[in-house]
C-alpha cells in the first residue's frame, strides 16, 4: 500500500535499496507515455540519486516534467520489491563527479573503476536526486 513517507519507511527503503540492484526509472515523455530505463543507482541521506547524460531522454523528459517514479526489485523472481515516486533535482557541474563514482564504485570492479570514470568525464554528465515522496513495498 502507498503511503506517506514515515522514518520507518526510510529506514525500510535505504535497507532495501543497500545491496546492489537495478533500478528501472519512470520518466513522462512528450507524449505523455512512460518512458522507463533500467539505472545504477546510489540511495544516500535520504536521496535516490542516477547519473545520466543531457543527451539522454530521460534527462529531456525531467527537464520538461521533473516528476519520477523507480522500481527496483530482488532478482531473479522480484518476490520484494519498492516503488518510489517524488520530484527531482537536477545537478550539474564539477560537484557531481564524487556522486558518480559512489554509484560507479557500487556496481565495477575496483581495478575498472578509474578507466569507468574517465569515460564518464568525458560525457556531458548530470546527476538527477529525487527526494522520495510516495514508497509502496512488497
Amino acid at each position: 500500500m502507498s503511503t506517506e513517507l514515515t522514518n520507518d519507511d526510510l529506514s525500510r527503503l535505504a535497507n532495501f535499496l543497500a545491496p546492489t540492484k537495478i533500478a528501472v526509472v519512470a520518466t513522462i515523455g512528450k507524449d505523455g507515455m512512460p518512458q522507463l530505463t533500467p539505472n545504477w543507482y546510489v540511495y544516500t541521506a535520504g536521496l535516490f540519486i542516477i547519473s545520466t547524460t543531457k543527451q539522454r531522454v530521460k534527462y529531456l523528459n525531467l527537464v520538461r516534467d521533473p516528476r519520477m517514479s523507480v522500481c527496483v526489485m530482488t532478482d531473479p523472481l522480484a518476490a520484494e520489491y519498492a516503488t518510489i515516486r517524488g520530484s527531482v533535482n537536477i545537478i550539474d557541474g564539477d560537484t557531481i563527479w564524487p556522486i558518480v563514482e559512489g554509484i560507479v564504485r557500487r556496481y565495477v570492479p575496483e581495478d575498472k573503476v578509474n578507466d569507468r570514470m574517465a569515460a564518464l568525464m568525458k560525457e556531458d554528465r548530470v546527476i538527477i536526486c529525487m527526494t522520495p515522496e510516495r514508497v509502496h513495498f512488497r
